[in-house]
């Protein structure tokens, strides 16, 4: 939940022969414990993995990660060590790494497995890495530059509406509704796995996935607008003439959030159709390959427990803030990222949307039961806030809990507005702080809070811990 104020984040070296060690490590303890449950296991793990794949994949893939919660797999693994003949062990473990690898491709993206395994000869992309890892970075940044370019064809559309109508500029940038400055509402394991869904594992390509994405670019954030009137005085320069009224015509342009839907258009995918010779659907098939990737990459289907907040509620929940502008840019910065990035001990950020979040990452930073592990990349609380004011207004509020409180100024209850800041004690009074964003009052009465919460990751929520209220000096949040 909270953050020493006096540490600092790690080099960033992600040490994933560490990880790999405790991994083993935590398999091998996994089948010490199961080899007493299930013995009957040894002779029905081919038939249960290949099931486990082509029904969801969960039990390859937690393997894959060093996850794996027990079962006929680790009941497996045991058994083949208590056998008394060696080489019965080594035969029975080929034959397993066999079944594995075999799991492995049918449930996982193969557009993320292709450069390692090469099943699909002709169309492996040399310039690509061989590290799972760095191969999901490399294809997350295509997907996000795709996604990009929709903001911007938006944008562009947005300007084109006004100059061609010959609509007032800065009234209509003013009037500028842009929801989709905040919307994060697609999920990169989903876009990986639905693409290579379509094309049924076989001749996947970043370039063929980005050719696809960029063709439905126009329809990622749809514009609407309507064309408003506004009555201006002019006066006038002739002593005795009176000033004259002239209309000027503007448009209200509204810049939507991410149509996930485009995602199924852009690969031409039926999510109801049955998926191959299959007898599932592409949807059950995408949802495997997307969840066999999470656990794969990070050992966990989702970041936290916290559904994200879809960009209608976000929307909606905005409408509804009785506040300055500036106010309701942080909110909408940080309300995006609700449900959508993890708690990271030492995590800080850059403004605007990380590819690196939710991708894993080993905590250098000391102090932390997390400390030393491999965890999914996001955000500790201070880094939140910081980010939240960098990505909204360009303002740094610096990183730490305690030193944002020193960057702050004492408020009273009732005088909090969105974007306030909260605290649950004075630095220096407990090891470990917590800082949180105001985000209004619940139809309760409650004092809502949006902040990146230790085991949830960000939230919205209630918290009855916060002591202390205050804003931050030095920023006009109330002017145009």
């Amino acid at each position: 939940m909270a953050e020493q104020d006096n540490r600092q984040l790690g080099d960033g070296h992600d040490n994933y022969g560490q990880a790999a060690r405790k991994a083993g490590e935590a398999v091998k303890q996994l089948g010490q414990a199961t080899a007493q449950k299930s013995a009957e296991a040894t002779v029905n793990v081919a038939a249960h993995t290949i099931q486990a794949s082509a029904e969801g994949g969960k039990a390859i893939a937690q393997l894959a990660a060093g996850t794996a919660a027990g079962g006929p797999v680790g009941a497996a693994l045991a058994a083949v060590w208590s056998l008394r003949h060696t080489l019965w062990k080594i035969i029975i473990c080929i034959a397993m790494l066999l079944v594995f690898l075999i799991c492995v491709v049918v449930s996982l993206p193969s557009i993320v497995t292709n450069t390692m395994f090469r099943t699909d000869p002709d169309s492996v992309n040399a310039d690509m890495p061989t590290d799972i890892y760095q191969i999901y970075d490399y294809l997350a940044v295509a997907v996000s530059d795709c996604v990009s370019g929709g903001y911007d064809y938006a944008l562009d559309l947005t300007a084109a509406i006004i100059e061609e109508g010959g609509y007032d500029y800065d009234l209509s940038m003013e009037a500028l509704i842009n929801y989709g400055f905040a919307s994060a509402d697609y999920d990169i394991c989903y876009v990986l796995a639905a693409y290579s869904a379509s094309m049924e594992q076989r001749g996947t390509t970043p370039e063929d996935m980005a050719q696809k994405l960029k063709s439905v670019e126009s329809l990622m954030f749809p514009v609407t607008y309507e064309v408003l009137e506004s009555i201006i005085i002019r006066p006038t320069e002739v002593e005795g003439e009176e000033a004259t009224e002239e209309t000027i015509y503007y448009v209200v342009c509204t810049i939507h959030p991410f149509d996930a839907a485009v995602i199924l258009t852009a690969f031409d995918v039926d999510v109801d159709a049955a998926y191959g010779s299959f007898p599932i659907s592409n949807r059950q098939a995408m949802d495997t390959m997307a969840q066999a990737l999470r656990l794969t990459l990070y050992g966990a289907l989702e970041a936290g427990d916290v559904p994200p907040l879809t960009d209608a509620e976000l929307a909606a929940f905005l409408a509804g803030l009785g506040c300055s502008p500036q106010r309701r840019e942080l909110m909408a910065a940080a309300l995006s990222l609700v449900g959508r990035v993890p708690y990271f001990w030492g995590g800080k950020s850059d403004a605007g949307w990380n590819t690196e979040w939710n991708t894993p990452k080993l905590v250098t930073a000391i102090g932390s039961g997390t400390s030393g592990t491999l965890r999914p990349y996001g955000l500790d609380c201070s880094g939140f806030t910081d980010w939240v004011y960098k990505t909204a207004l360009g303002q740094n509020i610096q990183m730490g809990s305690s030193n944002q409180w020193d960057h702050s100024e004492a408020i009273t209850r009732e005088e909090l507005l969105p974007g306030d800041l909260g605290f649950m004690d004075i630095p220096g009074n407990v090891p470990v702080n917590h800082v949180l964003l105001f985000a209004g009052t619940g139809a309760d009465g409650s004092l809502l809070w949006v902040h990146c919460a230790s085991g949830t990751g960000v939230v919205l929520n209630s918290p009855d811990y916060v002591k202390y209220y205050r804003r931050v000096s030095g920023i006009d949040l109330e002017g145009d």
